[in-house]
């Protein structure tokens, strides 16, 4: 195990920031206001004509490993897409933990999920995200890198970053 791990932290993305021990699956860093990655992410969210409060981003090596393990597997190893997944903030730990499980959700939101998928509702569109973020008290939005097309399994994507609103 602690091999593999290795593997993967030698090959995670080029602006994770260096962690010598992970004491749970995953570890958030802010973002700093005005670089490359801030202004990558922000203009994401230009459309909404929300006002973002913080940036972080989210390192797990473990989800990212699983990610990359179901790339390889499916040859498909170039192809992500971006989306975003909306959550409460009470239910953001969780969601980074579990890999936005939506069964450990609040009961409202789980519902609505269960009710339309088997999978955690992904936008494919900020404006689509952001309109069901309305109806969220102290909600964010977590912004997704997923392999392309149906969704089978939790490795078929891991949480880049998460992004609160003023």
């Amino acid at each position: 195990m602690s091999s593999m791990l290795s593997f993967v932290l030698e090959n995670v993305p080029s602006d994770w920031e260096p962690v010598s021990t992970y004491t749970k699956s995953y570890v958030l860093f802010d973002v700093q206001d005005q670089s490359v990655e801030s202004e990558r992410i922000k203009t994401m969210f230009n459309s909404t004509l929300l006002n973002i409060n913080s940036i972080r981003r989210v390192q797990n090596p473990f989800q990212y490993g699983r990610f990359k393990l179901r790339q390889e597997m499916l040859n498909n190893n170039l192809e992500e897409e971006t989306v975003f997944h909306v959550v409460q903030e009470n239910d953001l730990e969780t969601a980074l933990k579990y890999t936005c499980d939506y069964r450990r959700y609040n009961r409202i939101y789980r519902y609505r999920c269960e009710a339309t998928n088997k999978h955690p509702l992904f936008y494919s569109n900020i404006q689509s995200a952001v309109s069901n973020l309305s109806s969220f008290n102290n909600g964010c939005v977590l912004v997704v890198n997923k392999i392309p097309g149906i969704t089978k399994t939790q490795s078929d994507y891991y949480i880049q970053y998460v992004v609160d609103f003023k």
